[in-house]
This record gives structure tokens, sequence and C-alpha cells, in this order.
């Protein structure tokens, strides 16, 4: 979950069965909530299925679009919460970096294109020219 709008997170974490809400606020829109509906679901679903939550920052959140899209997935800030949490379990050995992984993106970059230009570069401007884009390509 968004650091920023961690209900669920901080009840698993605390080990607490229910789950208080949160003053919400993160870039993450889609995920932005301060008591999240099905959060108990959500909640004993993780414990049953001895998964975990992680919490990421909007910054890690923000650094994971342009990474994704390389890759041809235009995502959300919220879809890119999910690719975020993945980053963060890898570097904190939560997760073995050989083990099988499905991220669900779901959210297209579309829903939030304001966010999503937060966190790529601007295209560059360059002249009309097959050479001016070699330049580019190949520095």
């Amino acid at each position: 979950q968004a650091e920023g709008s961690a209900a669920i997170a901080n009840a698993y974490l605390a080990g607490k069965d229910t789950i208080e809400p949160v003053n919400a606020v993160t870039i993450a829109d889609s995920i932005n909530v301060d008591l999240p509906r099905d959060g108990l679901r959500a909640l004993r679903a993780v414990r049953e299925t001895h998964g975990t939550y992680i919490k990421v920052s909007d910054e890690e959140i923000l650094q994971a679009i342009p990474i994704l899209g390389k890759v041809g997935i235009f995502v959300e800030p919220a879809a890119a919460a999910a690719y975020a949490g993945l980053v963060r379990a890898l570097a904190t050995g939560q997760q073995d970096s050989a083990a099988p992984v499905l991220v669900l993106c779901t959210g297209s970059g579309l829903k939030d294109i304001n966010a999503v230009m937060r966190a790529i570069p601007a295209a560059p401007v360059i002249e009309p020219t097959t050479e001016s884009l070699k330049k580019v390509i190949y520095g």
C-alpha cells in the first residue's frame, strides 16, 4: 500500500484485527482512501495465505512508472504501487529474486495522466532530421 494511505497495512503490521482510518494522502489517487472498503476481508486474506503488506512511498511509486513503461506497461500510480512493493520486497529480502512472481498492475496510465507525467522526463524537442534523432537515441 502507499505509505500515505496504508490503513490495512498498518493493521496487519501491528497485528491488529481492526482497521483504523488514516488521513490518506498519496499520489496514487485510486487507492487514496482513509478506510478501504472490504479492508477486513483483505486483511484476513493476506493472513490466511501467509502473505504480507508492504508500504511504499510516493517517490517509489513514481519511480516504478517509467520502469514499467520501458517494458511496455503504461500504469497509473495506484498500479505502480504494486510493482514498487515488489522492488521493496526484493531490496529487503522479503522476496527471493529467483522465485517466480506475478504483479497485477491493472490501472492504465490513462486514468491519471498528470501524475504519470510527474514520473517521466519531458520528451526532447529536436530538429526533424534523422541525424537529430540519432543524437537523441545514441548520444
